[in-house]
C-alpha cells in the first residue's frame, strides 16, 4: 500500500504513460481470438461468443489512446457476454470513471460480467464495484450468474481476489450445475477451486511478464505460485477435468509504467458445445 502512495504521487499528471506511448514501450494492442469446445447440455446448443479483457491500471500510467482502442475492440467484438478480469485502477479508485461511459455503451444482450483484482482492493473497492454497476457490469465476488436461453446451462462464476481478497469456490460455484466459466483476477484462484470441476476458465493479473528480459525472464514477478507458472500468458488446461484456461497479457501496466514483449491483448472467444 505505501508503494501505491508513493508511486501515485510520483505518477501525477500522467507523464508515464505520454513518455511510455511515445517510445513505444506501451505495446501494441492485439486481438486474440479462441475456440473452446465446452460440455453444453445440448449438443445442438448455439455457439457463445465471449470477449475477454483485464488489468486496465487506468491512471497515470495507462495512455488514454490506448485505453479508448481497448473498449473500442469490445465493442467491435459484437460479443453476447462481455467479461473483465480486474484491476480496472491504478493508485486510486476514482480512475475508473474513465471507463463508464463507453463501457454503459456496451450492449452485449447476455450481460457483462467482472470481478475485482488485488489494485481495486487496495483502493476502495466499493466506489469501483457501484461506479461498474452504473456502467451495467454486474461485480461477482464468490458469486455466480446463470445465462438466459438459449445459454441457461452456463454459469459465470466469479471469485474474490486471491491477494488481497478471500475466494472461495463454495460459494462461486454454488447452484452451478450445468456450464461452469470460472471468472478471477490470478491463476491462483485455482488453488481455491481445487478439486470442484469447472469447463472453462478466464484469469489476467500476470501482464505476461509486462517487460521482459533479453532471455524473456520478467522484470518483475508475482508472488503467486500458479500466476508463476502462467506467467507469460496463453492458454493451458487445468483442474479434475483438464479445462481450458486463458490466461491474459492484460492492458495496462503495474509499478513499471512500460511494456517490452507483452502486448496487452483483447480476447474474442468462441465457445462451441461438444
Amino acid at each position: 500500500m505505501a508503494v501505491d502512495l508513493t508511486l501515485g504521487l510520483l505518477y501525477m499528471g500522467g507523464w508515464p504513460a505520454v513518455i511510455t506511448r511515445a517510445v513505444g514501450l506501451q505495446g501494441e494492442l492485439q486481438l486474440s481470438e479462441h475456440v473452446f469446445r465446452v460440455p453444453r447440455a445440448s449438443a445442438d446448443a448455439p455457439p457463445l461468443r465471449i470477449a475477454f479483457a483485464s488489468d486496465f491500471h487506468a491512471g497515470p500510467t495507462l495512455h488514454r489512446d490506448l485505453l479508448d482502442r481497448v473498449l473500442a475492440a469490445l465493442a467491435d467484438a459484437r460479443a453476447d457476454v462481455v467479461l473483465l478480469g480486474g484491476d480496472f485502477v491504478s493508485f486510486h479508485a476514482r480512475y475508473v470513471d474513465r471507463m463508464i461511459e463507453p463501457l454503459r455503451r456496451l450492449q452485449p444482450p447476455f450481460g457483462k460480467y467482472g470481478v475485482l483484482g488485488n489494485h481495486d482492493l487496495l483502493g476502495d473497492d466499493e466506489y469501483i464495484a457501484a461506479r461498474l454497476a452504473d456502467a451495467g457490469v454486474t461485480v461477482l465476488v464468490n458469486a455466480n450468474v446463470r445465462l438466459r436461453p438459449p445459454h441457461d446451462d452456463i454459469w459465470i462464476c466469479g471469485f474474490d481476489d486471491w491477494d488481497e481478497g478471500s475466494p472461495d469456490a463454495d460459494r462461486a460455484f454454488a447452484g452451478a450445475t450445468g456450464t461452469r466459466i470460472a471468472l478471477a483476477h490470478q491463476p491462483d484462484a485455482l488453488l481455491a477451486i481445487g478439486e470442484r470441476p469447472f469447463h472453462l476458465a478466464f484469469f489476467g493479473h500476470v501482464h505476461g511478464g509486462q517487460f521482459l528480459l533479453r532471455n524473456r525472464e520478467p522484470a518483475i514477478r508475482h508472488r503467486g505460485p500458479v500466476s508463476k507458472l502462467y506467467m507469460h500468458g496463453g492458454v493451458f488446461h487445468a483442474g479434475v477435468n483438464d479445462a481450458p484456461v486463458l490466461v491474459t497479457r492484460g492492458v495496462g501496466t503495474s509499478t513499471l509504467p512500460a511494456r517490452r514483449h507483452a502486448d496487452p491483448q483483447v480476447h474474442i472467444c468462441t465457445l462451441v458445445a461438444t
